[in-house]
């Protein structure tokens, strides 16, 4: 079944979000995993043995190959050849399937993190949608540039690092932008929540919001109990329909100027509003 774009969230965050930090540390790595959008058709088979993971790599080709995978706490690392070249697989668990580094390695072993891919790989039965045509590959490090568009109508399906990289890439002007969306901005706090390495771009996120991962994480578990997790998606949805008009006109996309008046007219009121990441957590508690 092809989930609609709404529901994909909670597949690729929202899931996660419902399990305290001690019951994600118990999500295995063990079964069939597919490939999701740029991995889309190959496939990761993986249980755990002894001594670490035993598993099958399928790539895209159909082509295969075994791996014995080293434990670091829940995930699990194994060395490929991928086309003559050695690649470090690394797969996290999570609840909706794994999010899985390829990063290739020289010849003395170290990890080129500027080529490395970042994937979303999900459990059977779970589909994404057809992304939009501004949708952009999530980075492989923060040295590039992200814009605020591309973000937009991408990190939604990125993996949690995606999404903290994406972060980092951003131009200062757009995480200032943002931050007058605040359902948005929950949003995405929320998926900095859920990488491992939330350093920098999780305490950018954060500043000045009045919420901590502390209180977000549980609370999107609490919207979800009281009914309430429909009614904050639909405000996610409509304060981003209006940053992306706003960034539009200030990118220099073509639209009509009454559409980049109302959008500017919208950012004003938003500049003097006393709404944050906080007020809309507390409001659909």
């Amino acid at each position: 079944m092809r989930l609609l774009a709404g529901v994909l969230w909670f597949f690729l965050g929202f899931v996660s979000g419902l399990l305290p930090d001690g019951a994600r540390a118990q999500d295995v790595l063990d079964g069939r995993y597919n490939g999701a959008l740029e991995a889309e058709g190959a496939r990761i088979e993986i249980a755990p043995d002894a001594e670490g993971f035993r598993g099958t790599f399928f790539d895209r080709a159909g082509r295969s190959q075994d791996f014995a995978a080293d434990r670091l706490g829940v995930l699990a690392e194994a060395v490929l050849d991928m086309g003559g070249e050695t690649v470090l697989l690394r797969m996290d668990p999570k609840p909706y399937g794994a999010d899985v580094a390829l990063i290739p390695l020289d010849a003395e072993g170290q990890m080129q993190m500027a080529r490395a891919r970042f994937l979303t790989f999900l459990r059977p039965g779970l589909e994404m949608p057809e992304p939009s045509k501004a949708y952009v590959s999530p980075p492989t490090d923060a040295r590039g540039r992200i814009t605020g568009l591309g973000f937009l109508a991408s990190y939604e399906f990125w993996p949690a690092e995606g999404v903290r990289l994406g972060y980092l890439s951003l131009p200062p002007r757009f995480q200032t932008l943002m931050q007058l969306f605040p359902a948005v901005q929950l949003d995405v706090i929320f998926k900095l929540c859920l990488s491992r390495n939330d350093g920098p771009a999780l305490a950018k996120a954060l500043r000045g919001q009045g919420v901590s991962c502390g209180e977000v994480v549980p609370g999107m578990a609490q919207m979800q109990r009281s009914g309430q997790f429909t009614n904050f998606k639909r405000e996610v949805n409509q304060q981003r329909t209006v940053l992306e008009t706003s960034v539009r006109c200030a990118d220099g996309y073509l639209l009509s100027k009454p559409e980049c008046d109302r959008a500017a007219a919208d950012v004003a009121a938003r500049a003097v509003a006393l709404d944050t990441p906080a007020t809309v957590l507390r409001r659909y508690r």
